[in-house]
């Protein structure tokens, strides 16, 4: 078999200035979360700045809310991209030619979706205005309250508005090199549809579920953009926090900000590596069905 001449020793003088430019940032915020290199003068290396972080009831509520819009637009992203990428593999062939406006979701960027879900979801937006139309809300103040209301729901829904079509894109992907004799052969030993889905089928889906997953759970923990336009104040997302204390605050309290990112990378890198040793586990079980 010949050997593809862009191999990862080919990539490496294009990745190296990548690498260089996240290892650079990383070693400064750790510096920095420990009190070096900071624009005021400082001391020696501390853990205060940890300390006030981790000792503080907002960034716990912070925390548990950051995880709850994540956990809930990726597994939301994930169940809606399995099932939709499924129907579309069932579809006739010639159908599913037009099923290729899910992409849509993956070419818009996110601060458009953000802005999308203002226009249909806001009390001034096109929901409101047909609930109005329709006599259902006297004035815009009467449509409920869908978007700052204190729950996530805006993130939740601009999230799984990009992460759906992805998701689907992830399934789909396995679903067109699947071998269907094997369906067959689990209708021919007396299967039904649900338990063919159970036992055939989803195993073998269940990696590029997991690989959806985590990519947009992670995404959604760290991102930025969407809490800026659709994130409430309190609790707030840890990356508004840190925004907020980076560039709305004193300049001595900068290594707060950095801490978080600090903790925040520790924390992903901790759940990919558990998540990934479950995942396996579990890719492994269900193979064994």
């Amino acid at each position: 078999m010949t050997r593809s001449p862009l191999t990862s020793r080919a990539l490496l003088p294009l990745l190296a200035p990548f690498a260089g430019i996240f290892a650079a940032g990383l070693c400064l915020t750790a510096l920095q979360s420990l009190g070096l290199f900071l624009p005021t003068a400082s001391g020696g290396p501390t853990l205060e700045h940890y300390w006030a972080v981790l000792g503080s009831a907002a960034m716990r509520r912070s925390l548990a809310f950051t995880l709850y819009v994540s956990l809930v637009s990726a597994l939301g992203s994930v169940f809606l991209g399995t099932t939709l990428g499924y129907m579309v593999w069932k579809l006739p062939a010639r159908l599913r030619q037009a099923a290729v406006v899910y992409k849509v979701g993956l070419i818009l960027p996110h601060v458009a979706v953000a802005f999308l879900v203002l226009l249909c979801f806001g009390q001034t937006g096109l929901l409101a205005s047909l609930a109005h139309a329709l006599g259902l809300a006297p004035t815009p103040q009467d449509f409920p309250q869908l978007l700052y209301a204190g729950d996530g729901l805006g993130m939740i829904l601009a999230y799984m508005f990009k992460g759906t079509p992805f998701a689907m894109l992830m399934v789909l992907a396995v679903l067109f090199g699947f071998d269907t004799r094997l369906l067959q052969t689990a209708a021919m030993l007396g299967a039904g549809p649900l338990e063919t889905f159970r036992r055939v089928t989803l195993p073998r889906l269940l990696p590029a579920m997991h690989s959806a997953f985590i990519i947009l759970f992670l995404y959604a923990f760290g991102a930025f953009d969407i809490p800026f336009l659709l994130g409430e104040s309190r609790p707030g997302m840890l990356s508004m926090r840190v925004y907020d204390i980076y560039f709305q605050k004193d300049l001595a309290d900068r290594p707060q900000a950095m801490a978080i990112l600090a903790l925040m990378f520790a924390f992903t890198a901790l759940f990919t590596m558990l998540y990934n040793a479950l995942a396996r586990r579990v890719d492994d079980r269900g193979r064994k069905l």
